[in-house]
């Protein structure tokens, strides 16, 4: 399956928005899972812009970018110093990917609690300082 880096921006977008519905549902687990994966998502819409017309990308490039590490999928949209120097800039943009790098695709697996779900979905979708608004500057 193939999708166009507007389809990715979209599908992070909504992704978020299931997780505030599944949240106000009192669903932490599955509110928490797909608030991670709107991160996931948002990272491979910047990764996919790097793609070019009429170029054969690098096996190794393509093979990596389906990974679930978000620490990977900064490096691969190539947003690794931007992300070191807006972090050591602002405390709360910090604070709030600490909390998102807690997350994995291996969380389906596990219960998550109120608290643990409210403060991921909050850390990815606050207006100001949040890891999805951060994203978004890089489209």
């Amino acid at each position: 399956m193939s999708l166009a880096k507007a389809d990715l921006e979209k599908l992070a977008e909504c992704r978020l928005e299931d997780a505030r519905v599944l949240l106000n549902s009192r669903r932490y687990s599955a509110a928490y899972y797909l608030a991670g994966y709107s991160i996931e998502l948002a990272l491979k819409a910047c990764i996919a812009k790097q793609f070019r017309q009429d170029v054969i990308p690098d096996k190794n490039f393509v093979s990596s970018i389906y990974s679930h590490k978000l620490e990977d999928l900064i490096r691969l949209a190539g947003l690794k110093k931007d992300y070191t120097d807006d972090i050591s800039e602002n405390p709360r943009l910090k604070a709030n990917w600490a909390l998102v790098f807690n997350w994995s695709e291996s969380k389906r697996y596990e219960s998550v609690d109120q608290f643990e779900a409210i403060s991921l979905v909050y850390s990815i979708s606050d207006h100001e300082n949040g890891v999805l608004s951060w994203i978004k500057k890089y489209w």
